[in-house]
């Protein structure tokens, strides 16, 4: 019996990555299991950059390893990589394979090392799915070196998929119906420069050679690759089969910390960047990250930044306290104290909430295109997505299926999401 039963931590990435996984066990006949009791075999796929996540991970590593005699554990993802030791101190028995060697997951199980490192190649994506969405993976690793980044560590060069590889495997999913694509990556925008290609290439191509209704949703964009790139991106944004949405970490509005950061890019250059697309999309849907209380970060940096969250005003604020992570600069740095991170929290999400209501009451009475994306939280509603990616929550009907394209009108906002129903309904 090869019955696998599989967690995955962390971003789209991460999630990708699992569909990766069970690409490569279904091709040598292993059966993908829902529930953790049917499984002779399980599979962790983890994350390493929040410190939260990593206890919450390594909570659910102690009730697995207290089963560990009922199933073979495989451990992979960025926390196999900076907490090896800690991994097989709780399931001694475990093995250990790296994010860039996850197309060698038959060696994991077959050989039985207890840590797989190095780089493999990347060339297999997930099997084309039976839904309306298509995660692609385009890349693994970054550019870039920050100061507060376990990442580097644990993917530590940029590796990316061959550009036909990607472009086939869309291709094949609108045929078979597929309507939303998402690339992902941890740096979408630096996709193709280790193999002599870049995403503004591979956009084109896409966009160029594959015909059909569909949106493609671009990952997380660092900031100086953006500008580098930031006429040609603007222009593929126009093409209605794109999302007007544009997620790019700030992480400060403070040109000091960012240097202290290591970040490659100073706020003018955010600003630019903001300012350029929303002129061509005024109902862009830009959404970023801030850390809050980075060594070094007092209480001018921290200001800058509220003035440039309140500037810029972003439609979706990803942030959170500044936690050390082993293996970077910025664990050596002497450190804000916990209780002011935690004033500086309080006062940035009562920001984040205006700004982000008061772009959201701007779509309130419009009509707009939207398509239905996923299946609501409260039973009988929908999740529909406008075509710069906002969600509106409706009543679900039984003649409507995810993937459908609707017309919606927008009733009401909140700072997260948007209320709409169907017109004519």
């Amino acid at each position: 019996m090869h019955n696998v039963y599989i967690e995955t931590y962390g971003c789209w990435l991460n999630k990708a990555e699992t569909e990766v996984i069970k690409t490569i066990l279904r091709k040598n006949g292993y059966t993908i299991v829902q529930d953790l009791e049917d499984a002779d075999m399980v599979i962790i796929n983890t994350c390493a950059v929040r410190e939260d996540v990593e206890r919450r991970m390594f909570r659910r590593l102690r009730e697995i390893g207290r089963k560990e005699g009922k199933f073979k554990v495989i451990v992979a993802g960025c926390l196999a990589v900076v907490r090896p030791a800690s991994i097989v101190k709780i399931i001694p028995r475990a093995v250990l394979i790296s994010p860039d060697n996850i197309e060698r997951i038959m060696d994991a199980i077959k050989g039985g090392n207890h840590l797989i490192l190095g780089a493999s190649s990347r060339c297999i994506l997930p099997d084309i799915p039976s839904s309306h969405r298509y995660v692609v993976p385009i890349a693994s690793g970054c550019l870039g070196n920050c100061a507060f980044c376990v990442g580097k560590f644990a993917r530590p060069r940029l590796k990316s998929y061959p550009k036909d590889v990607i472009v086939d495997a869309i291709s094949r999913a609108v045929e078979r119906g597929v309507r939303e694509i998402y690339l992902t990556a941890q740096d979408v925008a630096a996709y193709g420069v280790d193999i002599g290609t870049n995403i503004v290439e591979l956009l084109n191509d896409i966009l160029s050679r594959i015909h059909g209704e569909y949106i493609i949703r671009l990952g997380m964009m660092e900031p100086s690759l953006v500008l580098k790139y930031l006429d040609e991106l603007v222009e593929i944004y126009r093409d209605p089969r794109v999302y007007k949405y544009l997620h790019m970490p700030i992480q400060s509005g403070d040109d000091r910390v960012l240097k202290l950061m290591n970040r490659k890019y100073n706020t003018d250059d955010i600003i630019t960047i903001v300012e350029k697309f929303r002129r061509e999309f005024p109902e862009l849907n830009f959404a970023t990250d801030i850390i809050v209380g980075f060594p070094g970060e007092d209480d001018e940096a921290f200001n800058n930044t509220v003035r440039i969250i309140e500037y810029l005003k972003p439609d979706k604020v990803h942030f959170a306290r500044y936690a050390l992570r082993p293996f970077t600069k910025a664990y050596l740095m002497p450190q804000v104290p916990e209780y002011i991170k935690k004033r500086r929290s309080r006062m940035l999400s009562k920001v984040v909430e205006k700004v982000t209501l008061e772009r959201n009451m701007q779509l309130v009475g419009k009509c707009r295109r939207a398509i239905v994306s996923d299946y609501g939280l409260k039973e009988n509603t929908l999740i529909c997505r406008l075509l710069n990616y906002k969600p509106v929550v409706i009543s679900r009907e039984p003649n409507l299926s995810l993937g459908d394209i609707i017309d919606v009108k927008i009733l009401d906002a909140t700072p997260i999401y948007l209320r709409g129903k169907i017109l004519g309904s």
